[in-house]
């Protein structure tokens, strides 16, 4: 298994500091390969270092732009006001679904989460207990998107989905 194949495996896994190890030294070893600047990216986020993250992902955009651009970052309360705006545009199935669901955000999934199965690019989880709760996970969003306007479309999207 080459480095960016365990990086993947163990970012999957949710054991995100070996992930980001394996993902280093994949980047190393592919420098031309944006696949693995996009994994260093996502893995360095989910570590705490976002400096580092954006670096990669900026690395990333550089090698291939049309396929990996650079994440639209926004503050949580532009992020906030794009869910509302999301909510705003539900279908009537979509408000239907999310009557009486309190609607969170947080920057990402919690390693304990990825590690019992939620995939760490997840843009959302619906938890029942205690109550019944969808988190948006602001970060995973941002990496999908090119700009706000796209950023908005899948925050909308997600919702109606949800």
């Amino acid at each position: 298994m080459d480095a960016l194949q365990s990086a993947r495996a163990a970012y999957r896994a949710g054991r995100l500091h070996d992930a980001l190890e394996a993902a280093q030294v994949a980047a190393e070893m592919r420098p031309k390969d944006p696949e693995a600047w996009r994994l260093l990216g996502a893995v360095s986020r989910h570590v705490g270092m976002p400096a580092a993250g954006e670096d990669a992902f900026r690395r990333a955009a550089a090698l291939a732009p049309r396929t990996h651009p650079v994440p639209a970052r926004v503050d949580r309360e532009r992020f906030l006001d794009l869910v509302e705006a999301g909510r705003s545009r539900l279908t009537r199935d979509g408000r239907r679904r999310l009557e009486g669901v309190e609607i969170a955000v947080e920057e990402l999934p919690e390693a304990g989460h990825i590690a019992a199965g939620l995939a760490p690019d997840s843009l959302s989880r619906r938890f029942h207990e205690p109550r019944e709760r969808l988190v948006l996970y602001q970060v995973n969003h941002e990496n999908r998107a090119r700009d706000e306007a796209e950023l908005g479309k899948l925050v909308a999207r997600t919702l109606q989905r949800a």
